[in-house]
């Protein structure tokens, strides 16, 4: 791998963990408002340990404080994952170059 290309990967992780940490301000943030309780409903919500019935009542329920954590915890997700892949491609490339 070309070091541009190292460089903008890197680049890549820092914006990654940088978003991380302001999802975990926002998450935070939420969670306050809506309290353990409904924040724990929404865990097993988040998780699908609803049966097909309850999650159809379940998401009557939802305000918007619950769809913003529900949305907040899939952005979350997905960032990791990526930053997990460049991760793994950034050490892959090292492995290879220094190898």
């Amino acid at each position: 791998m070309k070091l541009a290309d190292r460089e903008f990967l890197n680049g890549m992780v820092e914006q990654f963990d940088e978003s991380i940490k302001q999802l975990a301000i926002q998450e935070k943030d939420v969670l306050d408002r809506i309290g353990n309780v409904r924040a724990e409903e929404l865990r097993e919500f988040w998780k699908q340990a609803l049966t097909e019935e309850e999650e159809r009542f379940f998401r009557m329920t939802m305000d918007y404080w619950d769809k913003k954590l529900i949305q907040i915890w899939a952005r979350t997700k997905r960032i990791r994952h990526t930053r997990a892949e460049v991760g793994h491609s950034l050490m892959k490339s090292l492995l290879i170059n220094n190898g």
